[in-house]
């Protein structure tokens, strides 16, 4: 993999020819994009990896709609992820961000030095949080706060099962169904996971490789089931999650390989005034997204919230960050540095 330019040189951002193969994942200079009305421009310090992007570099993700990119208009593969940095030029019509304020973003193309994005996907950075720590936020903290506030309506003394926990949405969705004083119920799939997940506090940890969680569940709730499901398992695994939720219990899909390959889902659990939620944030409208991001980055700022554990690679070490997130070897998430040195928090 080619290193990117160094600092002071043209943009530069991730790009490939073709998906399929993360060797042929490289930097190149990128045409340099000035904000339009309504929009900034953002130096780029760190990058949050998002396992769409593995599957897209792969070749698995399907190129479907919203505001998130795929290709460029030369047919090149570009990469989307959370961005954390500074902003270097406002367009007409910003008026509460300025030169040098630092920021973080839920960023199209945001696997570059510089990206240009509408004022709605950019939120002011907390200031005791590092550019690092701030791009472990947006992705996962408003997916899992949109599906357990906005949809799921999670309130004390309920329970939720939370599947992959140790992911970033699961450790997001574990931290705020926490503070809303819910019982959790969690799966992982590697013994180590499980580990971290029980020195969090959780009583109740299963493997999410295995159908083994439903009995568990139904034998620790006396029969009765969980109140919300967080899911991104697929096939027998969705079945079996809908499976163990109580009567009026909601089930909140973030994974997305059920929905595009056209999976029938059995209705017989319905009876139970269940709800199925199928979530995507990039088809929120700009104004319900923009009031989503302020009422999560409030939590932050007055550190109701805290940021997720991360592992960071450096930009030269990029193929193997997108290597570690497809052995799903991490926890919370996986960050790109790429320029950390010249823009301190």
């Amino acid at each position: 993999m080619k290193s990117p330019p160094a600092t002071g040189t043209p943009p530069f951002r991730l790009e490939m020819p073709e998906p399929g193969v993360l060797d042929d994942l490289v930097f190149r200079p990128a045409p340099h994009q000035p904000p339009g009305p309504g929009e900034v421009e953002i130096a780029v310090a760190a990058v949050g990896l998002n396992f769409r992007e593995v599957l897209k570099a792969l070749g698995l993700y399907p190129e479907g709609a919203g505001f998130l990119s795929y290709r460029d208009g030369n047919g090149k593969l570009t990469f989307d992820g959370d961005a954390a940095g500074r902003i270097v030029a406002v367009g007409e019509g910003v008026t509460d961000l300025a030169v040098g304020d630092a920021v973080v973003a839920f960023a199209p193309g945001g696997f570059a030095s510089r990206v240009t994005l509408p004022r709605f996907l950019v939120a002011p950075k907390p200031a005791h949080l590092n550019f690092a720590e701030a791009v472990t936020i947006p992705g996962t903290f408003l997916t899992a706060y949109y599906a357990l506030h906005h949809l799921g309506r999670i309130g004390p003394g309920e329970s939720i099962l939370i599947h992959a926990a140790t992911g970033g949405c699961g450790l997001a969705a574990l931290q705020l169904s926490q503070r809303a004083g819910a019982r959790v119920f969690a799966t992982a799939g590697k013994p180590e996971k499980r580990a971290y997940l029980a020195s969090l506090g959780i009583d109740c940890v299963m493997d999410s490789r295995s159908l083994a969680f439903v009995e568990e569940v139904m034998a620790a709730t006396a029969g009765r089931g969980v109140d919300l499901v967080l899911n991104s398992l697929a096939g027998e695994f969705l079945s079996a999650s809908l499976n163990v939720l109580a009567p009026f219990g909601r089930f909140l899909e973030i994974g997305r390989r059920d929905i595009y390959d056209h999976t029938q889902i059995d209705l017989y659990p319905f009876r139970n005034n269940l709800s199925f939620f199928a979530i995507d944030l990039q088809q929120l409208p700009p104004e319900r997204f923009a009031a989503l991001f302020a009422e999560v980055m409030e939590l932050f700022s007055s550190q109701q919230l805290q940021p997720l554990p991360y592992q960071i690679f450096s930009h030269t070490d990029v193929v193997a960050a997108f290597r570690h997130m497809r052995k799903a070897n991490h926890i919370g998430k996986v960050v790109i540095a790429l320029d950390l040195e010249s823009q301190s928090p």
